[in-house]
């Protein structure tokens, strides 16, 4: 999780508000940004107007949407990441075999952020894709990437994001959640255990090399069907041995 900036650029700051407004609202009039960032019309018009000559947003009569330029940079970041490079496949390979919803999860500014979901044949419609920022507490990749952090980061991303409660089986005390991590570190696996959507379960583990953390791999379904010795035993092997498969090729990318 990275420091904020002591000099903030303030140009910088209004173009990504008036994105993220953009991206939360689905698109808007310039009448419709005034209300949500501190700008005049006329400098969000002339913010607009820069944003969409660099493809980051467009118009449509009067309204306002995201461009695909973020979507080409989003892209890039994602197809170059080594989790991504190195777990696609075996991602894949476990959707298939279990045909639950499986994801690559990495650390972003302390959520538990998107880089890759597939689905099997019995996976749950999730909105979910690229870039989707969820809580780390609450969820199996997310507490299994904390698990590998020191504990300054730990404590940095909770005083950050607190610990909200998503369910009645949110972990919401600090000293709870550091129990858990030490246990999660020690036997390998997170579980998700209706914890952020009551009714739905997961199972995640850390994807690490000999000098770096590079996310998580997790998997995710109904409680109907992760329930038993299939969710504490025997998909946690599978995604064990999908780990160690994407450490490998992490650690000795093909050439």
């Amino acid at each position: 999780m990275s420091d904020p900036p002591k000099n903030p650029v303030k140009s910088i700051q209004r173009a990504v508000a008036l994105l993220s407004v953009l991206k939360e609202t689905g698109g808007a009039r310039i009448v419709d940004l005034e209300e949500r960032v501190d700008l005049s019309k006329a400098t969000i018009h002339s913010y607009l107007a820069t944003l969409e000559e660099a493809g980051f947003v467009e118009k449509d009569g009067v309204t306002y949407r995201l461009g695909l330029a973020p979507l080409t940079l989003g892209g890039y970041v994602r197809d170059h990441d080594p989790l991504y490079m190195a777990g696609r496949d075996g991602a894949d390979e476990l959707a298939e075999q279990t045909g639950e919803l499986v994801a690559l999860m990495t650390e972003w500014n302390g959520r538990s952020t998107y880089l890759y979901q597939t689905s099997g044949d019995q996976a749950l419609a999730m909105d979910s894709h690229l870039g989707v920022q969820l809580p780390m507490h609450c969820t199996a990749a997310g507490k299994a990437i904390l698990a590998e952090l020191p504990r300054d980061q730990i404590d940095a991303i909770i005083e950050r994001h607190g610990l909200p409660a998503w369910t009645a089986n949110t972990i919401t005390d600090r000293e709870h959640l550091l129990a858990e991590l030490e246990e999660i570190q020690s036997r390998g696996v997170a579980f998700d255990d209706e914890e952020r959507i009551t009714g739905l379960r997961g199972v995640g583990v850390p994807v690490t090399t000999d000098d770096s953390l590079l996310g998580a791999i997790a998997l995710a379904g109904p409680v109907n069907r992760l329930q038993g010795t299939r969710y504490w035993e025997d998909l946690p092997e599978q995604l064990t041995k999908i780990e160690r498969m994407i450490e490998v090729k992490a650690t000795y990318p093909p050439a």
